[in-house]
């Protein structure tokens, strides 16, 4: 179905002409294009209703707090600013800004997308991204609304880890002076709470309980790379399928619970503990009890703990494993099944001094001792100046999670190296 396009479009605030330039998607409700003003989107519905542009009104009057306006990163492709038809009036969609160099969250979990699409990212960059999620589902909840219908072809993410979440006009909207309700009327199957099945969302008011739900299997997807109501049938007759299984509550770690973990699941026991307990809050205890399940903030509070005990790889660089879990997990995975969801190679150096360094990495500190004590007093000038680099060095690393330490005092160690030859 194509947009009968109006002799000429106007922003409804600033009166500008706007004209559609490409588009870029359909649905069933309307389009989206770009337009010939740098970074705006339109969306152009099909056949908008009353209700659809008071709705509108509400959103553009009352946006939420974005978490990352100050690294002038766009966490919502929020309404800004109502379209009409130039010649009648009507009201025909809204503007929005643009988010641009992301890809959606499916090429973000699944390992064989991500390989080609974000081939940089590794564990630690999947659970930065759970974390951030969990921040904008906070902010939409603080500011009153509810995602309704949040999946991921609905989160947008940059190779930084930053994610955006677009089609915010199918969220849940209440006026906050006349309390009018503008309902989500679309669900997901997979991503809609097992009490809200088989009943008429057009007619539910949602709650902040319900998006609970869905942002919990969005941060198993990315940290586990699956669906969690999914694993290995031990029941009698065929596997029901996922929707089913998910309307039981029936996953690998529900108590008494037909499905178990496959050959190829990623166990719950390699994340950090205070992740798995939100998991089993939110599947398990949130089943019998939907107010049980972990709120954004207490997502986003277990991720924060998660990442502080994450640790790189001794043996493969791009591995990255919670320390709490043990040993490196997918060194492990990647020996027994003869497959790598992070592949790389080996990284341990065989020269024993820069295998000590290699040793020390997380701890920039206990690296600085060690140089100190490697080299003789008559380098200290040209120890000084590379400690001094190690300083400077440290406040990236402690930003970036140790992400990138080993290489850099790598470099200190060659750079002092050189100095002495």
């Amino acid at each position: 179905m194509l947009v009968k396009s109006p002799p000429s479009l106007t922003c409804t605030r600033t009166r500008a002409p706007i004209e559609l330039t490409q588009q870029l998607a359909s649905s069933g409700e309307g389009e989206i294009w770009r337009t010939n003003q740098s970074g705006i989107l339109a969306k152009v519905y099909y056949a908008p209703r009353p209700e659809r542009i008071q709705k509108l009104e509400v959103m553009i009057a009352h946006p939420p707090k974005d978490p990352n306006a100050h690294i002038n990163h766009i966490s919502f492709a929020w309404p800004t600013d109502l379209l009409q038809d130039s010649a009648t009036g009507t009201h025909v969609g809204f503007l929005m800004p643009e988010v641009a160099q992301a890809v959606d969250l499916l090429e973000v979990y699944n390992p064989l997308r991500r390989r080609t699409a974000l081939p940089s990212f590794n564990w630690l960059y999947l659970h930065a991204t759970a974390m951030n999620i969990t921040s904008l589902v906070w902010a939409i909840h603080n500011a009153g609304y509810v995602l309704g219908d949040l999946k991921p072809q609905n989160v947008l993410v940059t190779d930084g880890a930053l994610p955006s979440i677009i089609d915010t006009d199918s969220f849940q909207v209440r006026h906050p002076q006349t309390g009018q309700l503008f309902r989500c009327p679309v669900g997901s199957e997979g991503f809609t709470p097992a009490e809200l099945m088989d009943r008429d969302l057009t007619t539910v008011e949602q709650t902040e309980i319900h998006d609970r739900f869905r942002l919990g299997v969005i941060c198993y997807l990315l940290l586990f790379g699956d669906h969690p109501f999914k694993g290995k049938w031990t029941g009698s007759g065929d596997s029901p399928d996922p929707n089913e299984l998910l309307r039981k509550g029936w996953w690998p770690y529900a108590a008494n619970s037909p499905i178990q973990p496959s050959l190829l699941t990623v166990p719950l026991t390699v994340v950090h503990p205070v992740l798995q307990d939100c998991f089993r809050r939110c599947f398990n205890d949130g089943y019998l009890n939907p107010s049980l399940r972990p709120t954004a903030a207490e997502w986003m509070k277990a991720f924060k703990v998660a990442i502080a005990d994450l640790k790189r790889c001794r043996q493969v660089h791009t591995h990255v494993f919670s320390v709490s879990a043990g040993p490196c997990y997918w060194c492990a995975r990647s020996k027994k099944l003869g497959m790598d969801v992070f592949a790389g190679v080996p990284t341990v150096p065989k020269n024993p001094i820069l295998r000590e360094l290699h040793r020390l990495s997380p701890q920039a500190e206990r690296a600085k001792t060690y140089l100190q004590s490697q080299f003789t007093k008559e380098f200290e000038t040209s120890q000084a100046s590379s400690l001094q680099m190690l300083d400077e060095w440290q406040a990236t690393i402690e930003q970036q999670w140790n992400a990138l330490v080993q290489p850099r005092l790598l470099q200190a160690h060659r750079l002092i190296r050189s100095k002495r030859s």
